[in-house]
């Protein structure tokens, strides 16, 4: 039986070979797309596998489109290659089909890393504090802009207070007003 087995793997190279082609034709495929931005997001294209500890190990997703092609790819050319040792030649197809698809999962985590939205909200903003840009108007009137410096950038925002605040004034946010506008006290 063993040696049935390795006998057909031995002269499985072409069922390698095909599988190799067709995973590195996809995975050409997939990055033409990406670099031309007509697909659908890899985060959100994965299987919806979703079982802790096993299909997300410290954020690494395995099973992303991307991941699996990388591994059916080079499961495919690690056997074209190795398939004259039989048994041994799906062991190696088996271990560089597993690391491409480790490596390519590491490579998207890292890459998802780097995306920042940019989005700030209102919570983040309570309690900042910041310099009137242009003169705040009393009683709740709109008009007034204020600088604010947040972790990483600078963001101007357009507020209301109870009294007037000149241009170079320190002020703290207080309260969202819910309209794009948050109200300000003096500092």
């Amino acid at each position: 039986m063993y040696q049935e087995i390795n006998e057909f793997l031995s002269g499985s190279q072409s069922i390698y070979l095909f599988i190799a082609v067709l995973g590195s034709v996809i995975l050409v495929v997939q990055f033409i797309l990406s670099m031309s931005g007509l697909h659908a997001v890899d985060s959100e294209a994965d299987f919806d596998v979703h079982v802790s500890d096993t299909a997300d190990v410290a954020g690494l997703n395995f099973f992303s489109l991307k991941a699996i092609m990388a591994f059916i790819t080079f499961f495919g050319w690690g056997g074209f290659f190795y398939s004259h040792l039989g048994i041994g030649g799906l062991g190696v197809a088996f271990v560089s089909g597993a690391i491409m698809m480790v490596l390519t999962a590491l490579l998207l985590s890292l890459l998802l890393k780097l995306q920042q939205s940019g989005n700030i909200t209102s919570k983040e903003l309570i309690g900042k504090h910041g310099t009137v840009y242009l003169t705040v108007p009393p009683e709740r009137a709109p008009g007034g802009i204020i600088t604010v410096n947040l972790p990483g950038c600078t963001r101007q925002i357009s507020v209301r207070a109870e009294i007037e605040f000149k241009t170079g004034e320190s002020v703290v946010i207080a309260e969202d007003l819910g309209d794009g506008s948050y109200l300000v006290k003096r500092h």
